[in-house]
This record gives C-alpha cells, sequence and structure tokens, in this order.
C-alpha cells in the first residue's frame, strides 16, 4: 500500500539512487493516469489529487488542468513558456514537499493538460522536471516553479543578466542550485559573512589549509538566498579553486564523517589527495558545518545526478547516521544569522 506524502528529509545513509520517476519517462510524451498506475505500480487513490507523492521514488508529481470543468477545485494554475503558477493544495499538506524538494531529495515533475479531455483517457502531457522558485500566501500557497531545462538558467544566460545588473543579486537567479553557477562566475560575496569565517577558521581554508587571504572565498553550503543563510554554519572558508569545485559539484563533504569526498573525474587529478581528507572546523562548535546544511548539498547533488552527467558514485553509503544530524533537523538558520 501506498504510503502518501510521509516524506522526512533524509539523512546522508537514507538517500537512494536511481529512485527517481523521471528516468522511467519521456519528455513530450502523453500519459494517462491508468498508465502511470501500470507503470509504476501505483495502489494510492490520491494520485487522483494534484500532487502526488509516490511511496518508491524520490519525486512529487504535480497534476495541472489549466481549464477546470465547474465540479472541480478553480485553483489559479498556468503554464507560461518554461513558468508555472500554480496553486497549492487548500489545506497546505504537500506544500513542503514542493518547497523543500531539493533538501528532501525530491525532484518535481510536472504532467500537463488544457483542458481535462485535451488527449485521449483524459492523459497529460509530461512536461520534464521543474524548480522551486518562490511561494506567497497560504491555503492554497501560490507557487512559481520553473522547468529545470530552461534555457533563461544557462551560464551564458546568467552571464548577460549579471553584467547588465553590474553586480551579482541572487534574487535574479532562479533556484539555489542554480544559484550556485551564477557564483561561480561572479564572486560577490558578502563582507560581513566572509569576515566572520576568517575568523572562525583562523584564516586558513577548510580542505587545503591555504592561508593567503587573497584566495580564500566565503562559500555558502546551501546557496545564498538572504541574510538568513548568511550563517557560520552555513559556511566553508575555501580556497578559490576548491570553492569552484564544491559549488559545481565536483567535491562536497560528507555530512556524517566530515571527511571531503572527490567525484570520479578528479580522483586521478592534482585534487586525488584531497579524497577522504578531514577538514578543519572552529573552535567554536556552534560554527562547525551543520550537519544540516551539508546534506542538503549532497541532497541537492544526487538530484541533479544524471546518467550523462554522472557527479557522485552510484555505490551506497554506508556511514552511519550523525547524531548532529538528527539534532539539527529543526535548527532556523535565521536565529544566528550574519546581518
Amino acid at each position: 500500500m501506498e504510503r502518501d506524502y510521509s516524506v522526512a528529509k533524509k539523512t546522508s545513509h537514507q538517500i537512494p539512487t536511481g529512485s527517481y520517476a523521471s528516468q522511467s519517462l519521456e519528455e513530450g510524451h502523453i500519459y494517462t493516469r491508468d498508465d502511470l498506475r501500470a507503470r509504476f505500480d501505483i495502489t494510492a487513490s490520491s494520485i487522483n489529487t494534484g500532487v502526488f507523492k509516490p511511496g518508491a521514488y524520490d519525486s512529487v508529481w504535480i497534476f495541472i488542468t489549466e481549464h477546470k470543468t465547474a465540479d472541480r477545485t478553480p485553483y489559479d494554475d498556468v503554464l507560461a513558456d518554461d513558468v508555472l503558477h500554480m496553486d497549492g493544495q487548500k489545506q497546505g499538506r504537500t506544500d513542503r514537499l514542493i518547497k523543500e524538494h531539493v533538501e528532501r531529495g525530491l525532484e518535481l515533475l510536472l504532467f500537463y493538460r488544457k483542458k481535462k479531455y485535451e488527449h485521449p483517457g483524459a492523459g497529460f502531457t509530461y512536461k520534464g522536471r521543474f524548480l522551486y522558485e518562490d511561494h506567497e500566501g497560504a491555503r492554497p500557497t501560490k507557487f512559481t516553479l520553473r522547468q529545470e531545462s530552461s534555457p533563461a538558467l544557462t551560464i551564458p544566460v546568467i552571464e548577460k543578466e549579471l553584467d547588465e545588473l553590474g553586480e551579482f543579486d541572487p534574487q535574479n537567479i532562479v533556484d539555489a542550485r542554480q544559484k550556485v553557477l551564477a557564483s561561480v562566475i561572479r564572486r560577490k560575496g558578502q563582507a560581513k559573512f566572509r569576515s566572520a569565517l576568517l575568523k572562525a577558521y583562523k584564516g586558513k581554508c577548510a580542505v587545503t589549509g591555504c592561508t593567503v587571504e587573497a584566495l580564500l572565498e566565503a562559500a555558502h553550503i546551501v546557496p545564498y538566498q538572504g541574510a538568513d543563510t548568511n550563517v557560520v554554519s552555513n559556511g566553508l572558508l575555501l580556497r578559490a579553486d576548491i570553492h569552484t569545485l564544491f559549488d559545481l559539484g565536483l567535491l562536497w563533504v560528507d555530512p556524517d564523517s566530515r571527511l571531503v569526498k572527490l567525484a570520479e573525474g578528479l580522483k586521478g587529478s592534482e585534487y586525488s589527495h584531497l579524497h577522504d581528507k578531514p577538514i578543519s572546523a572552529p573552535d567554536n562548535g556552534s560554527d562547525h558545518p551543520s550537519a544540516k546544511t551539508l546534506l542538503s548539498h549532497l541532497n541537492a547533488l544526487k538530484l541533479e545526478k544524471t546518467d550523462s552527467n554522472p557527479r557522485i558514485s552510484d555505490s551506497p553509503r554506508k556511514s552511519k547516521q550523525a547524531t548532529s544530524a538528527q539534532s539539527e533537523q529543526n535548527v532556523d538558520l535565521s536565529s544566528t544569522a550574519v546581518e
């Protein structure tokens, strides 16, 4: 029996590989709900709702009918090019799955039709993976999502936007996982955040031990989304090249062991000596990198991983769940933000 919507934030040893429904779907293809039931062995009646989480997959299915029949709840849903404006469920039961899909290691899949019988069998066009961008209000929450393959999220477009802006404004870059691309292109950073990290790490790169201050950068673990994310425990002081590798998902920190991990492509490179090296940590325990944010970063990399562009090894992780990961599940980063 399917278990509806009981999706917890994942610990590192719980992150599955290859459990995304998108791997078995073809973008642009028409699927009826019966097709999906058969393809994914779905028995839960909640597949008939607008937002559905299949129990066996790290995916959230969003079903949108733009022009609804008179007997249906009049949600305000519009797909304009690669941007979806949609209302969440009136009781808000599934809102967190959308808002926190990266942190929970979930992909958002859109099934869309203009009207109920636009396609045979009341089918939907599968539009692919979407990313949470913004929301406002409640019951229903009004969400804005953007298609993951959107041309607005490519590096050349981001470069052009940043050149026009004159300086980095993270609010103009869509989705936290795409904001890191902009940070590779132009590192502006927040002076107080960097200063706090320099102090906490005693002017040394957490990975290499480099002490050349001009080369040290303030790296956000969960990408910058306003002052609430400017927290020392959401940061690492990294040498510029290590920061770039971290942002590109080629190097990361295991949330449990706090050991540096490298993508396969780096293991034979000049960076190979860093693999399984412990990071240095601040003296103040409250400044240590948060297991929650390290896990969120790892989940984002898992979500981005594709067969054509693998970043993280498919081998399952065997480390034990960190006690700190458990205790930090409900930490509010804003409580210690560096203003």
